[in-house]
């Protein structure tokens, strides 16, 4: 009855109504808080900044793109061999549930896992106690995560994506993928939005500010001068309305008519002034940074060159991806491999790998080359190179060369060592006996 005299009051001008940017009107659980900025940001609003976005598509789409494989461990220390009948591996390589593709899924995954710092989805189980779909829960759907004091395990409190119904469900039932920072229990990540919501404002409010200017036909506005009074405060408000009717939309470049002694003083101040322009990009590298993103592969070129974009590459693999890649093998295998009441611990038997190696490679003349370097002068085998092209091992691949031009200074080249020629039966000379020598 409260909320309905208030949405009545506030329909006919007596309660104000809510404002979206003033964080009064808001409460926790809206997702959405103010920015230093002034802007008000929300999980949505911050995801729909085109940095943002680009970053997403970047990190998610070339995780999901990794080849994905279940590996078994054989022989030696290092041996490995595929597991395609694991049911992991039809898990997640092939179909993780009946609406979405492996690509699908992880790229999704992935974006959780990049904005939110955190994943979620529900495990299903068939007859047997193997896992047969994973459903992914949205992380707006979460409720509550806790420990149940009697036991200590994990209890997630969610709105089911398929029912709507809220229900609970055990930590065995539920595969959750964190990324630090986390809450002070240790049980939830802190999202970016959560961390770095100022980051996000203040991007939001250069790209209001830029949208305003070329709004306003790429002017800041003026001052009208009335040599006269207004009778009223509503003309004013009708000579101000007509005067910016006639200088928007088609009306934009028509010539003026001032009438009754009117000046306009146009406001000159252009984006350089303002520095439009060095704030985006100051903008867009704060959120660069916020995932140890190269710049040029947002679109930020300012500072690139081809020499130091394919350096950027290998640091985007090496120091951006592989965090990413070693928490989702490792949440597989605790979480989906060693899982209670599955197959039983195979922990020193079955593994699961992203294959990066593709990443890293640069073009096959260059990577062939410095391998025969290594080769050659004696700090490679032919099985370290294949381990680096993620291939196993062959018999007598540990072998390492020997340059035999390579010796200390000052030290004598060794003689080569003969087996001595067997004389010949009728006690001759042999063919290359010299006789000058008997």
């Amino acid at each position: 009855m409260v909320g309905l005299i208030q949405r009545f009051a506030s329909s006919i001008g007596l309660m104000p109504r809510p404002n979206p940017n003033d964080e009064r009107f808001w409460s926790p659980n809206t997702g959405g808080g103010m920015s230093r900025s002034g802007v008000f940001v929300t999980r949505d609003i911050a995801l729909g900044i085109d940095v943002v976005e680009a970053v997403m598509m970047n990190l998610a789409g070339t995780l999901a793109s990794l080849p994905l494989m279940v590996f078994k461990r054989v022989g030696k220390e290092g041996e490995k061999e595929p597991a395609r009948d694991h049911p992991l591996y039809r898990l997640l390589h092939d179909r993780p549930n009946d609406r979405q593709t492996s690509q699908e899924f992880r790229e999704e995954l992935f974006r959780d896992l990049a904005f939110d710092r955190e994943s979620f989805y529900r495990i299903d189980q068939d007859a047997s106690g193997d896992i047969a779909d994973l459903i992914h829960i949205p992380v707006t759907n979460i409720v509550d995560v806790k420990r149940n004091p009697s036991n200590g395990r994990i209890v997630y409190t969610f709105n089911d994506p398929e029912t709507n119904e809220r229900v609970s469900r055990d930590q065995s039932d539920i595969w959750h993928i964190r990324r630090s920072p986390l809450t002070a229990d240790g049980l939830r990540a802190k999202s970016m939005l959560d961390t770095h919501r100022d980051v996000f404002g203040r991007a939001i409010a250069i790209r209001e500010y830029g949208d305003d200017w070329f709004r306003n036909n790429g002017m800041s506005g003026g001052t009208l001068e009335h040599p006269g009074t207004f009778k009223s405060k509503e003309d004013q408000k009708d000579f101000l309305a007509t005067w910016r009717e006639g200088s928007t939309a088609a009306n934009r470049h028509r010539d003026r008519l001032l009438l009754f002694g009117v000046k306009y003083n146009p406001i000159h101040v252009n984006n350089e002034e303002a520095q439009f322009h060095e704030s985006e990009n100051a903008a867009g590298l704060s959120v660069c940074r916020l995932w140890n993103m190269p710049p040029h592969r947002v679109g930020i070129l300012n500072r690139a060159t081809f020499s130091n974009i394919e350096f950027q590459g290998l640091e985007f693999v090496v120091y951006t991806l592989a965090p990413f890649i070693n928490g989702f093998e490792q949440a597989a295998e605790r979480d989906l491999i060693l899982r209670p009441g599955g197959d039983g611990d195979d922990s020193d038997e079955y593994f699961l790998e992203l294959n990066v190696a593709g990443l890293l490679r640069g073009d096959i003349k260059a990577r062939y080359g410095a391998y025969a370097v290594g080769r050659q002068w004696g700090w490679l085998s032919v099985n370290d190179i294949r381990r680096l092209e993620n291939l196993n091992s062959i018999e007598n691949g540990d072998i390492y060369l020997e340059p035999l031009n390579m010796k200390e200074a000052g030290d004598e080249t060794p003689p080569p060592t003969e087996d001595p020629a067997t004389p010949p039966e009728d006690g001759g000379t042999r063919p290359n006996d010299d006789p000058a020598s008997n």
